[in-house]
């Protein structure tokens, strides 16, 4: 069905006399990767056309923490940490199982910290003065915004993009690319979103070519489902409706390669107890899972080092019979120093003066929790966790009333697979030749992450290669 719409196309641009518009760079997707390859195109003085199909720019990226990681050495270097990109590489290729595009990796870990730069230095984006460690990393090197989410790095770039006379259509659907008859991308095919005639499609001429950044597909529940079993309709996810496979296959119709796409990754932070990303990932990521524990319901047993990559902790928590609880005190919200009021507003947070009226809340067997709470607080006393391996962080305290629980199950948060692009950002067909003209970054592509992304590690992605294609594809 695919190849034959395009074949329509291709045999409707041989006859088109008209074109409804013409630029050089069209980017499909206004997100992190998007806008970075839409700035970086203008940049270096291509003409842009930036396709978002919702009547806002920013995508699933206005919605994110917007935080990234990074290996900064001024800023690590003043809190005493040593890192390195090829430590960064190491951390990211023991995440990725073996499944990683290394030359990817390689891009991504020498070029983070020339993109956090360029956030501060020439976006104008403002983050705080922390530096923050997440599970599957082995140094402290993610970064947050002023405003603790995406916009604080979305906004700055829409403005930067606008500053530059750049051009956006919202509410703009992406129905098909245009190709000649060397399968080269000559033009797509779009619509208004509130338009469903084929009388209403508009023919987009480019010059240069496209960067597709349209993002995963987490919310394509029949899409993802050939891939993942478990996860169908009862499995949420974190991301905005709209994000689907449209996009990627709309590039497989001109033979373009994907890999990976059978790794879908699940965030272990999220609670069954509200909808899509909600307000627990902020208290189990920086006070449950740095300086507190996840227990099963059933046994009042931790089950899983905290610390470790997403991969290992949503793979052990699927394994269980129920959702499991996270518990904090109210020492590391704290040293957390982040906000729970919304979480607590909304009741995905609850409070408890004793361990046994958590206990009872969430039907934990009391006895052991307490065994598990003096057993963990003997790893914290010493730094050393003997019995699941996690990296105590520094300031941990042993914890002591009042507690803070939290129902968690995992959530569909990412899709590590998608189209196969070279160091470049050009996407490659079947025969691993890049298809002229036709450019792809973010969570689109595949190969960065392998079986497994790290954490924090989506907008450095987005941003690393949403350059390196926006600037490639103006020099078509």
């Amino acid at each position: 069905m695919l190849n034959s719409q395009q074949d329509k196309y291709k045999e409707s641009e041989k006859n088109l006399h008209k074109w409804n518009d013409e630029v050089d760079v069209i980017v499909i997707g206004s997100g992190f990767a998007g806008l970075a390859a839409a700035i970086s195109a203008r940049e270096v003085g291509a003409s842009v056309m930036v396709l978002e199909k919702q009547n806002h720019c920013g995508g699933n990226s206005l919605f994110s923490d917007g935080v990234l990681a990074t290996v900064n050495p001024n800023f690590q270097g003043e809190n005493g940490l040593v890192d390195s990109p090829d430590l960064l590489m190491q951390d990211m290729l023991s995440a990725g199982r073996g499944y990683c595009d290394e030359k990817l990796v390689n891009i991504l870990a020498h070029q983070a910290n020339e993109v956090f730069q360029w956030l501060v230095e020439d976006i104008g984006c403002c983050f705080q003065d922390r530096v923050d460690k997440f599970g599957g990393h082995s140094m402290p090197r993610s970064y947050t915004p002023c405003d603790d989410s995406g916009k604080g790095i979305i906004k700055p770039m829409l403005a930067k993009f606008k500053s530059l006379d750049g051009k956006i259509k919202p509410n703009t659907s992406f129905r098909e690319f245009l190709t000649n008859e060397k399968n080269e991308i000559t033009g797509v095919v779009i619509q208004s979103v509130q338009q469903k005639s084929t009388l209403s499609l508009e023919y987009i001429k480019v010059g240069k070519g496209v960067v597709l950044a349209t993002g995963g597909f987490s919310g394509d529940i029949s899409f993802r489902i050939k891939y993942d079993r478990r996860l169908n309709a009862e499995v949420d996810h974190t991301n905005i409706p709209n994000t689907t496979a449209q996009g990627m296959l709309q590039a497989v119709a001109l033979d373009a390669q994907t890999v990976n796409l059978n790794y879908i990754q699940l965030g272990p932070w999220t609670s069954p107890d509200e909808k899509s990303y909600g307000t627990a990932p902020i208290f189990a990521s920086y006070a449950v899972f740095q300086y507190g524990f996840m227990v099963d319901v059933a046994t009042g047993k931790r089950f899983v080092n905290e610390l470790a990559d997403r991969k290992t902790c949503t793979d052990a928590m699927f394994k269980l019979s129920q959702p499991s609880v996270g518990i904090a005190d109210a020492q590391g919200v704290e040293l957390a120093g982040k906000s729970i009021k919304s979480a607590l507003r909304r009741g995905v947070v609850k409070k408890f003066e004793t361990l046994e009226n958590l206990a009872e809340a969430y039907n934990i067997p009391v006895k052991t929790l307490c065994e598990t709470l003096l057993e963990y607080n003997t790893y914290v006393e010493t730094q050393c966790d003997v019995a699941l391996g996690k990296p105590i962080p520094e300031g941990s305290k042993p914890l002591k009333p009042p507690f803070y629980g939290v129902r968690l199950y995992p959530k569909v948060h990412h899709t590590m697979g998608g189209l196969k692009i070279n160091a470049d950002a050009q996407v490659l067909n079947s025969k691993e030749k890049p298809i002229k003209g036709l450019y792809a970054a973010g969570e689109v592509t595949g190969g960065v992450h392998g079986a497994c992304r790290l954490s924090t590690l989506a907008i450095t992605d987005c941003l690393v290669f949403g350059r390196i294609a926006g600037r490639n594809v103006a020099k078509e």
